[in-house]
């Protein structure tokens, strides 16, 4: 092999080298890419879900209070109808 042909095929090496590189790095970006719009999607979903809980808790919260007032009233009416037998 002589020095021009081992030359070219040198070249030839680096070139392709260089295109691998240039195809790792447009993937690498667009992954980065993908990768923040996912990240940012899930943030946003867990700021919905959080309202979502937070009006369920408050929901539960309204429920639980008409629990306890109508348990009094069962409690209360309880005692009335003990009363009259």
């Amino acid at each position: 092999m002589t020095e021009r042909e081992l030359l070219e095929l040198l070249v030839e090496k680096i070139t392709s080298m260089e295109e691998k590189l240039r195809r790792v790095e447009e993937s690498q970006i667009r992954m980065e890419d993908e990768l923040v719009t996912k990240v940012k999607a899930l943030f946003d979903a867990r700021e919905v879900q959080l309202d979502v809980n937070d009006r369920i808790l408050e929901t539960l919260s309204r429920i639980e209070g008409k629990l306890d007032r109508l348990s009094l009233k069962v409690a209360s009416h309880d005692s009335l109808l003990r009363k009259v037998k």
